[in-house]
């Protein structure tokens, strides 16, 4: 006497479809799990950049070999904070540079006393105001020579010891 069995031969092809479901119906589970736990954040869409291409600039960092998308805002607010403000006076000491400068922004003279932003880049003269305005509108390159107002961070440091020793 023996057992009575049916066998039911399902092809190879349906059987790998079936585990790969599951398995990516438990990985969306988990994935799901931890973003409402707040452990996990997706990554953001493509087409956000695309849609809002005005709002973000492409930086290459550093920390990363590609270019990552940064919000205009927390650029122009880096430009501001980083690029330091100094009299023109004390510029033309260091630098030399004509008597009677031109700011291209304005189309107005620069006087000696007057507050400039120090581009670290170029060393293009404008006024302090003309340049937060001309940020402002989201422009973060030089009105001149388009240059990146916002220096390298190994010229920046060289901008920042080069202030205190005339301050000192």
């Amino acid at each position: 006497m023996g057992f009575f069995y049916l066998a039911i031969k399902i092809p190879q092809t349906i059987t790998i479809t079936i585990f790969t479901n599951i398995a990516s119906h438990l990985i969306s589970l988990i994935l799901s799990a931890l973003a409402h736990l707040g452990l996990f954040k997706s990554p953001p869409d493509p087409d956000d950049y695309t849609s809002t291409a005005g709002n973000y600039l492409l930086i290459l960092d550093g920390s990363s070999p590609s270019l990552l998308p940064v919000p205009v805002h927390v650029v122009t607010a880096s430009i501001k904070n980083k690029v330091p403000i100094v009299t023109y006076s004390d510029f033309a000491v260091r630098f030399g540079g004509p008597e009677k400068p031109m700011c291209s922004v304005c189309l107005n003279d620069v006087g000696g006393g007057d507050p400039i932003r120090e581009l670290v880049n170029c060393r293009h003269v404008f006024h302090r105001e003309c340049l937060d305005r001309w940020v402002d509108e989201g422009q973060v390159t030089c009105p001149l020579c388009r240059s990146m107002l916002l220096p390298p961070k190994k010229l920046l440091s060289a901008a920042a010891v080069a202030a205190v020793d005339t301050v000192t």
